[in-house]
């Protein structure tokens, strides 16, 4: 299940020997825009969108990262970081 960072608008999911941070609603605040804007112009799901916002999700679609990474100016380890919690 998703954990949210209030300061950074970060959610975390477990996996196995680590976790997954899904940090797109902070980037989206950093760049100033808005979930909506990003939807209506790159013609993502809204569903989709909120999915890989808090980690809900069992498979990532690259079409859509690739969209927002053009539109947010940004690489996907700004989008989705996967952290060793072994190291």
């Amino acid at each position: 299940m998703a954990k949210e960072s209030k300061l950074e608008k970060i959610y975390t999911v477990d996996c196995q020997e680590g976790h997954y941070e899904f940090k797109l609603n902070s980037i989206l605040d950093k760049k100033g825009k808005t979930k909506n804007s990003v939807i209506v112009k790159k013609s993502i799901d809204f569903n989709t969108m909120q999915r890989l916002i808090t980690g809900n999700l069992t498979r990532i679609d690259l079409d859509v990262i690739a969209k927002l990474c053009n539109e947010l100016d940004c690489g996907i380890e700004d989008l989705i970081e996967y952290v060793n919690d072994k190291k």
